[in-house]
This record gives C-alpha cells, structure tokens and sequence, in this order.
C-alpha cells in the first residue's frame, strides 16, 4: 500500500475525524429491514413531521457496489458480514445501470482510484469539492432544521448545506448548474419526497469513481420509523448515462448526544495536499 494510498484514504474517507468514532455503534443500526409502519412522529409548530437533529448512516460513501470494499483496502481483510452487500436495492444485481461508454469510464475511474495519475482521476472530496447528493447523506454527520415551509441539512464536511423549500415554487432553469443541485420537497404523509435536479458533472456518488453527468435527477424519500430512524431511499435517473433509473437505501440513524454540534470540516478546492495523493 502507499504512502500516496494512506494519505488518500485518510482524507477522502474521513474528510476529518469527527464522528468517526460512532461507526461501530451507528452499524448496528444499518439494516433496512423491519422497519414499523405504527410510528407516529412528533410534529413541528407548522405541522411537519420532526426529523430535527443530528443523524448519520453507517458504512461511509466508499463504494456503492460493495460495501465490504472499504474494509479489504484500508484493513486489508474481510468483513464476511459485508460480503456481497450493496447499498443498490433495485436492479436486483446492487450494481448500477451504466450504458457501454459510461461503465468503461467507470472502470477507468475505478482502477486508477488506489493511485491516481492526475487530478482528473481523483476523488473530488479529495480534492475539496462538495459531496453532493445523495453521498453527502452516507458521509459523516449532518444536522437536519426544520422551520415554516422549509427543510434544510448542513453537513460537518467541506461547507456543504442544502434548504429545500416546501411551498411547491418552480425548478430553477436548465441553465443553471449547482454542486449541491435545486431541490423541491414535499411531505407525502410522514416520509419527506425531495425531487432535486440542476446538477453539475462534476461529483461522484462515491469514492471509486461511481458516476453522474449534469442530466442526472434524484427523488429522496425519508421515512421516520422510531424517534431514532429514518428510512432513506433515493432514486437516480440520468438518461446519458444510465440504461434506467436505479434505487439506493439506507438507514439514518440520530446521534442522540444531548447538546451535540456540528463541527466545520474547513476544506478548500485548491487543497495542497492533493499533490501527495498523485503519482510522481
């Protein structure tokens, strides 16, 4: 393994140390099945389901094929537990649906990723660019607000933050490209329906090289199935580059420390540590 591995792994796996230490007990929490239908959420003043708080979904945004991937590089062992496990429910297969040109980049991506010859080849985060979505919500933790008509996350890694208002206003035009996207919600009962578009090319969905192009759309729906768990599903669809839509989930799980913060992650694009993590 080399040193420019290790540097890699530590930063775009981590992107800070905060809240790492809750993997082991947050995994626990991570499977999607079981969930109860009887929950009834609290509600906001203005009637909304209370999601409020500080939440994170355990098993980090390495791969989203395989989730055992992360363990074999960094502990260069296997977790039988995480074998074969992919955070893809639909297709059936956990992988995703590229067409021809779009697999054989992802593949690029993939096989320069343990030791990337040029930026072009590195994980963004690594270099300090946004998560996006829907990897921001598997990456560390994040706090969810709540006030009239609106939904907001602000996530502790590289400034990041969404608000997505509730009161139906149109999409922003096609023109328009954002890291972070434009988003739209609604609530449909107690699951939170976010409709977001407006994306730019340039974040991946996770470490390996997993990809989107500026067409991609996503439909996110959070269900609250305890005081301390929500269901996340997220559908993508990107007609350049995907064959159909496909459909990742995942299990929120609250941070219930009393008084807990949010800590900045400060990140910049323009990073110099970037140039250790390339091939010389």
């Amino acid at each position: 393994m080399t040193y420019r591995f290790v540097a890699y792994v530590s930063i775009a796996t981590c992107v800070g140390a905060a809240g790492s230490h809750l993997q082991v007990r947050v995994a626990a929490q991570a499977s999607t099945t079981a969930t109860s239908t009887a929950y009834v959420p609290p509600r906001t003043p203005d009637g909304q389901p209370r999601i409020q708080g500080v939440w994170q979904s355990a098993g980090g945004s390495y791969s989203l094929e395989d989730l055992e991937l992360q363990v074999i590089y960094q502990q260069n062992q296997r977790d039988e537990s995480r074998r074969g496990k992919s955070r893809i429910v639909d297709p059936p297969t956990g992988k995703i649906p590229y067409q021809p040109w779009a697999a054989a980049l992802a593949k690029k991506y993939f096989d320069a990723h343990t030791d990337p010859p040029s930026p072009q080849l590195l994980d963004p985060v690594a270099r300090c660019i946004v998560h996006g979505v829907p990897r921001a919500m598997f990456q560390e933790e994040y706090e969810i607000f709540q006030s009239p008509g609106y939904v907001a996350f602000v996530h502790a890694p590289v400034h990041q933050y969404r608000i997505v208002p509730l009161d139906g206003r149109p999409a922003l035009g096609k023109d328009i490209q954002l890291y972070m996207g434009d988003s739209r919600g609604r609530w449909d009962g107690n699951t939170l329906v976010i409709e977001s578009s407006n994306y730019t090319n340039k974040t991946w969905l996770d470490i390996v090289g997993s990809f989107h192009t500026d067409a991609v759309r996503f439909t996110e729906r959070l269900t609250p199935v305890s005081p301390d768990r929500i269901d996340y599903q997220v559908t993508v669809e990107d007609p350049k580059a995907y064959t159909r839509p496909w459909t990742i989930a995942a299990v929120l799980s609250r941070i219930p420390e009393e008084g807990r913060e949010v800590w900045e992650q400060a990140c910049h694009e323009g990073e110099r540590d970037t140039q250790l993590m390339l091939r010389r």
